[in-house]
């Protein structure tokens, strides 16, 4: 099988129609539909349904995943290949939420230096970071639900998540508060596509409290800056900013105050595992290290 055929065949999904595949490709029309033929007499199937658009049948949609993942994991040998040849070290794209960036991988990277092979930092939501690696667009992610198989997941660590108030707050001398007592403030919190949003709201749900006033945000900034405006007390992972102090969150039901879990995933047959999961342990350990710290 031509894996440049194979290339050609996923354009045609993706643009809609041969005409426009063709376009893209810079191909005559004629001469790329002759090639998708080609593909499908060689595989034995009928690939596309050929009408106004391009639209793969149900044994197409099917190759469509095997066709994609062939076309990443040739782009990966690829890289090792240049890599070895230029005795390169490895280079990683590694992906994860903006708090998780801000507060993690970056500082992982600037204290790692220059032998840290990841070189390439992607932010995405919470629900997009296990595309990253199913698209081929990350080597690594960092995410705060379990990964999907058939990925290899590690847990970095769990982080806390933060009732964060100013410093002239009534309560700013504690080390904790009670969701009992959070009841009875306005909360600034992002919306529910974070995983802090859910593991808050299950918690308040389970003992009882709502209806509460609530500022839904986009971004744990702006639901600091709330807070900083003593509008609202901020429910965030994020490290504190504008002058606020943090304090944990404790469960009535539970001697563990309120964190989310951190899983470092990876594609167990990637070319570089073992560099991969040799990078997530020293990840680990510096962000053992560092969760050590701010507690003193």
């Amino acid at each position: 099988m031509d894996l440049r055929i194979v290339t050609y065949f996923v354009a045609v999904v993706e643009a809609g129609s041969v005409n426009a595949a063709s376009k893209i490709l810079h191909i005559g029309q004629p001469s790329l539909s002759r090639q998708i033929r080609n593909l499908e007499r060689s595989l034995g199937v009928q690939l596309l349904n050929r009408g106004v658009k391009a639209e793969p049948t149900a044994a197409g949609s099917a190759f469509l995943a095997i066709a994609r993942d062939l076309i990443i994991r040739s782009e990966q040998a690829e890289a090792a290949a240049r890599g070895l040849s230029q005795n390169q070290s490895v280079r990683l794209t590694i992906a994860g939420p903006p708090t998780t960036v801000a507060d993690v991988i970056a500082p992982y990277i600037a204290m790692a230096g220059q032998e840290c092979p990841l070189t390439n930092i992607r932010e995405r939501t919470p629900r997009e970071i296990y595309q990253e690696l199913i698209s081929g667009r990350a080597d690594l992610v960092i995410g705060s639900n379990p990964p999907p198989s058939p990925f290899t997941s590690f847990v970095i660590g769990n982080a806390p998540i933060w009732a964060q108030i100013p410093a002239d707050h009534p309560l700013a001398k504690n080390e904790t508060i009670s969701l009992k007592e959070l009841a009875n403030y306005p909360i600034a919190i992002v919306d529910d596509n974070n995983y802090v949003r859910r593991n808050f709201d299950n918690a308040m749900a389970q003992e009882g409290f709502g209806g509460r006033t609530t500022y839904e945000t986009q971004s744990s900034h702006a639901s600091q800056a709330l807070a900083a405006a003593h509008k609202a007390i901020c429910i965030t992972s994020d490290d504190a900013r504008f002058g606020l102090i943090s304090l944990f969150i404790q469960p009535a039901l539970t001697s563990k105050p309120l964190s989310i879990t951190l899983f470092a995933a990876w594609d167990p047959l990637h070319y570089a595992a073992t560099k991969i999961a040799e990078t997530v342990t020293n990840l680990k350990t510096f962000y053992s290290n560092r969760a050590l710290e701010l507690s003193i």
